[in-house]
């Protein structure tokens, strides 16, 4: 299998970065792979989420922070574009067994169409920098950029096929004419290379001023390995290994951000992963695993930490940490879901990861917009607390 692996690589990487130069890298490819020290996720290209579109408006909100004197700094350094869902939640871009169909070539298409849109998107967030630009000074850096790469499912409907009933694995789509098969770890390959290419080729045609492409993310949030369950179906030591071979001969980084204690974290490096950082998931449910259990877990695997919580389009409804709902009336749960966050940013500073380790924000569909923008004193106060934690992050000089 590594032979082949090795043939996929080599063939892919000679044909397939059209107007890159003749050492098949395009021109922000020419420097090593940059260190992170935050990173926002952004989710966008299902129909289903409120707001839709990424409008320069509200990509401001993750650009710039605003302090109490009105003085605005630079906020986060880069980006994790994602979806996870599609066709009004009956496609799924990671391998789930709920009972949604796979993702397909189609909607891989669409998530490209969806960022890499004229006025939307990709572009949106470049003209955001650019205004911002105006009033306080370029950005120390142009705001990094990692692509969250759709999962290569083995079969078309996981559940389905779990229960014996529609195994079919050639239904993503073709590379060159050729139909893809996923019961073919190869085939996998070529359609995370697929897309990887794509995204490049597209950011090199937009010329974007002020945003670039640094790496990719791995939606899956647990690997499996040789002995885990169904592990046969899955593969990761091979695809996703595979998948960070190539994004490493291009300079590109490679990260992931897996649930608390997930499978594949203690073996992580082993996967080709430049950055791993973990959800403590500590902001939804009473504590699972303790704060110490979580720095352990953090320092031994050499991880950065994800920051988490809800605005008003969190599910359940309850996880919202504003202090009003959408209708206006006070959130009931604002307080407890505040207080839990606080604990991140508490626990972080106590613990010394403050300074020593990256950090990303989820924070939903909306909610940092939704907490910036909030005249709520409770929330603004909140707002500061994550604003400066952020930018004045040591990991940041």
């Amino acid at each position: 299998m590594k032979k082949t692996l090795i043939t996929i690589l080599a063939a892919l990487t000679l044909c397939s970065c059209g107007s890159s130069s003749r050492s098949g890298l395009y021109k922000w490819e020419k420097d090593e792979i940059r260190p992170i020290a935050d990173a926002a996720i952004c989710y966008g290209g299902h129909s289903a989420r409120n707001p839709y579109l990424w409008t320069p408006e509200r990509f401001e909100k993750t650009i710039i922070y605003k302090d109490e004197q009105g003085q605005e700094h630079w906020f986060f350094d880069n980006m994790i574009m994602m979806e996870l869902w599609d066709d009004d939640y009956e496609v799924t871009y990671s391998i789930a067994n709920d009972g949604r169909y796979s993702s397909r070539k189609e909607h891989w298409q669409r998530q490209l169409d969806y960022w890499f849109d004229q006025q939307y998107g990709f572009a949106a967030l470049d003209q955001c920098i650019a205004r911002a630009a105006e009033r306080i000074g370029n950005p120390p850096a142009k705001r990094g950029i990692i692509f969250s790469l759709p999962d290569p499912v083995y079969f078309e409907h996981y559940t389905d096929a779990m229960k014996g009933t529609n195994r079919n694995t050639v239904y993503w789509g073709d590379i060159d004419g050729v139909q893809m098969d996923f019961s073919k770890a190869e085939d996998r390959i070529k359609a995370y290379i697929w897309m990887i290419d794509a995204v490049r080729a597209r950011f090199d045609a937009a010329g974007y001023k002020y945003i670039e492409l640094i790496g990719f993310y791995i939606l899956s949030e647990e690997l499996s390995a040789p002995g885990s369950f169904r592990y046969e179906y899955k593969e990761h030591d091979k695809t996703i290994k595979a998948a960070a071979e190539y994004c490493h001969s291009l300079n590109e980084g490679f990260y992931w951000v897996p649930y608390a204690m997930a499978p594949g974290i203690e073996s992580s490096k082993d996967f080709g992963f430049d950055l791993v950082v973990m959800q403590p998931n500590y902001y939804w449910t009473d504590a699972k695993w303790t704060w110490e259990q979580i720095e352990k877990t953090i320092r031994e695997n050499g991880l950065g930490m994800e920051l988490e919580f809800e605005g008003t389009h969190g599910e359940p409804l309850t996880s919202s940490i504003l202090s009003n709902l959408k209708n206006g009336e006070p959130n009931p749960y604002s307080e407890r879901n505040k207080a839990r966050f606080q604990e991140y940013l508490d626990n972080a500073r106590q613990r010394g990861l403050y300074g020593t380790v990256p950090f990303v924000l989820y924070a939903g569909t909306d909610g940092l917009f939704e907490l910036a923008s909030s005249e709520d004193e409770k929330d603004k106060e909140l707002y500061h607390k994550l604003g400066k934690f952020i930018t004045e992050n040591p990991l940041k000089k």
